[in-house]
């Protein structure tokens, strides 16, 4: 409304300082007089536009203010959620490392002391991955990861990540297919790419129950795509959504013990830091596709 008055006495001065000079030409009015109408007219004029602009310039900043504050205690509230949740993972395997420390101590424990040294054991590389997993992200995030790209054939790095994970599928029903029918090379960092794919791929296995995983490259438009999809349990446009934040977990009945919720915020910041990109459609009860583009010379 303010701005539609405003416009509106534009418009009025602008007309009158037209009329003013028309009439000035028409009666021959005295040179001085219309001179100084028409700078009283113009100074309005000016006055009003700087006072517009001004008010312009305090909207957006107040806007951006806005935008900063609530970035900011978006922040605030994940680093919240951030430490709620590590000392919630962190709790479990310290409580059971205590008690089984404690139950050798006291030799509550005969007949069980290799299970218990077992379960210690379990427990302390649950804790090591959570931790590499934290500082990773971090590191990430700040941009102090080194990255050395170099060109090399992503059907081979798939095929070597098909075998080794084989049995990890196998072990739930899965089949893992590999589809590449030809060599495609990629420019990145070979094992943060390896990383992505194993990534992706566990997850894949981890929701998916006596199904089919395939895995595919090719090249388009002098790009590298790379396409993992499974039959899996699918997600929501919501899951789909939250699954990059930290600590999110889509299932976490299915989630397996130990895992941090790092992983998917992981692999995006490995594909940004390899000037790539992802995508990700799902349907619930359908399955899950993921698309890695990679560049295949340096950007």
């Amino acid at each position: 409304m303010k701005n539609r008055w405003l416009e509106i006495i534009m418009m009025i001065l602008s007309t009158l300082l037209f009329l003013l000079v028309v009439w000035a030409l028409l009666e021959h009015v005295n040179l001085f007089f219309l001179v100084l109408l028409v700078l009283v007219i113009c100074l309005e004029i000016t006055m009003i536009t700087l006072v517009e602009k001004q008010r312009k310039a305090v909207v957006q900043q107040n806007d951006e203010i806005a935008s900063l504050k609530k970035q900011l205690a978006d922040e605030r509230e994940e680093e919240a959620t951030m430490l709620a949740n590590v000392s919630h993972e962190m709790r479990t395997p310290l409580t059971t490392i205590t008690g089984l420390a404690e139950g050798l101590q006291y030799g509550v424990m005969d007949g069980n002391e290799k299970r218990s040294y077992d379960l210690i054991k379990e427990e302390a590389d649950r804790l090591t991955r959570l931790v590499k997993s934290v500082l990773s992200f971090e590191r990430m995030r700040q941009g102090t990861v080194g990255n050395q790209p170099e060109e090399f054939n992503i059907t081979l790095l798939i095929s070597e990540l098909t075998e080794k994970l084989w049995p990890q599928a196998n072990s739930v029903g899965d089949e893992i297919q590999n589809r590449c029918e030809t060599d495609v090379l990629v420019y990145a960092e070979l094992d943060q790419v390896e990383r992505i794919l194993i990534n992706i791929l566990a997850n894949a296995i981890q929701f998916t129950k006596n199904g089919i995983i395939t895995i595919s490259a090719k090249e388009v438009a002098g790009e590298a795509h790379i396409s993992i999809a499974d039959t899996g349990i699918g997600m929501t446009t919501e899951q789909i959504d939250k699954m990059w934040h930290r600590y999110y977990k889509a299932d976490p009945s299915r989630t397996v013990k130990g895992e941090s919720g790092l992983g998917m915020s992981i692999v995006r910041e490995l594909v940004k830091a390899n000037n790539g990109s992802i995508n990700v459609t799902s349907k619930v009860g359908v399955g899950t596709t993921f698309e890695v583009i990679l560049p295949q010379k340096a950007k």
